[in-house]
């Protein structure tokens, strides 16, 4: 069975309308929710991601999905790159999805976000392409820092998805607020997109103590320190985030 995906686009190319975060993170959470977990587990695994996305149906279009986790993965003048996104023209309704090996050796956590990265490009751009008829689409991941930036565009785009799909807002806030109830953190009122009503990390807190949580919060979920700071702060769970 198809992971099943729905989103406004314009009818004739499928090509996505104009996406706010907030659509983009429910879109992510659809998909989330068809993807297996371990019981009380947050984390999701590439093993569960990769079973689950084998076929994609994105507003009524089927993708099917091949995915390349154990290759060498090189750009066109031989560089090493971290993830790709490609379709061929002589293969309607399939995407090709690779993670190079040797980027992320002893690094499931970048493993895992690469490939949730790629997943957003097969749900958002793959669809219009393949609509196209003979036009190849092409997304490169080059390295482990574009995962974090927060940009406009189908790169933007993938990010937010991929930091969604790992670490949903509402869960996130909910374990947050239960780490920081344990080692006693200030915690005050702002504007988040987490947990209804609840408060967020004051800026008062001392940097080693919001670094402790944060670390817990990235192990919990499957993702880097430095994945889970930026999500922290993207859904505005810190004082000074942007919600």
């Amino acid at each position: 069975m198809p992971v099943f995906v729905e989103y406004p686009c314009h009818p004739a190319t499928g090509a996505p309308r104009v996406l706010n975060a907030a659509e983009i993170r429910a879109v992510a959470g659809r998909v989330r929710h068809q993807i297996e977990r371990q019981p009380n587990t947050y984390a999701l695994t590439v093993p569960a991601l990769l079973r689950a996305c084998q076929r994609v149906a994105v507003n009524g279009r089927g993708v099917s999905v091949a995915w390349d986790l154990a290759s060498p993965l090189f750009d066109e003048t031989g560089g090493p790159v971290l993830g790709m996104c490609d379709t061929d023209p002589s293969e309607p309704d399939h995407a090709y999805v690779s993670v190079n090996p040797h980027m992320t050796l002893n690094r499931p956590d970048l493993e895992l976000s690469t490939a949730a990265h790629e997943l957003g490009h097969v749900v958002f751009d793959v669809p219009a392409a393949l609509e196209t008829g003979m036009r190849r689409y092409r997304a490169v991941a080059t390295n482990a820092a574009m995962l974090n930036r927060v940009t406009s565009g189908p790169e933007g785009r993938a990010n937010e998805f991929m930091g969604a799909l790992l670490a949903p807002p509402l869960a996130v806030h909910t374990r947050l607020l239960a780490l920081c109830r344990e080692e006693g953190l200030r915690m005050v009122r702002g504007a988040h997109v987490g947990r209804p009503g609840g408060p967020i990390v004051s800026r008062d807190n001392y940097p080693e103590a919001v670094g402790g949580v944060t670390a817990v919060l990235a192990d919990e979920f499957g993702v880097s320190e430095r994945f889970m700071a930026v999500r922290l702060n993207r859904y505005g769970l810190v004082q000074g985030g942007r919600a």
